[in-house]
């Protein structure tokens, strides 16, 4: 096909962007189980290219494992752990789905849990938090 015939921007859809960033970040959790090994120098140079790219395009991932949760965030909560944490600190344990963004709008809400104060009084206020 000739260079010149193709438009200098390909149309993509949110749910393809979506899913490509969701791979290479499932990609990247794989390649930092592997960075003691050989193995994972290959994969991690892939992952750091795709991710440049899809940046280039305006597309970012974010993982928000270990940060403060608030409950104005954009992934769902989809399970909260009572961790002894201090009364009124939660925060996100893991990303079951990273968020993805395009331009800064949000094009995949993720996925997340939350660990928060032991008690039934701070999980149950995490939970209706999100769903309100």
């Amino acid at each position: 096909m000739n260079p010149r015939t193709i438009p200098a921007e390909l149309p993509i859809d949110a749910d393809g962007a979506s899913a490509i960033a969701l791979e290479c970040w499932r990609l990247s959790r794989i390649a930092e189980s592997l960075k003691d090994s050989n193995q994972g120098a290959g994969l991690r140079h892939a992952v750091r290219r795709i991710t440049e790219t899809l940046k280039s395009m305006g597309i970012e991932v974010i993982d928000f494992s270990g940060r403060p949760y608030d409950p104005g965030m954009v992934p769902e909560v989809v399970e909260v752990r009572d961790q002894g944490m201090p009364d009124g600190h939660a925060i996100i344990a893991e990303t079951i789905a990273p968020t993805v963004t395009w331009r800064g709008q949000v094009i995949e809400p993720g996925q997340i849990i939350v660990e928060c104060s032991s008690g039934t009084q701070e999980s149950t206020k995490v939970l209706n938090e999100q769903n309100n």
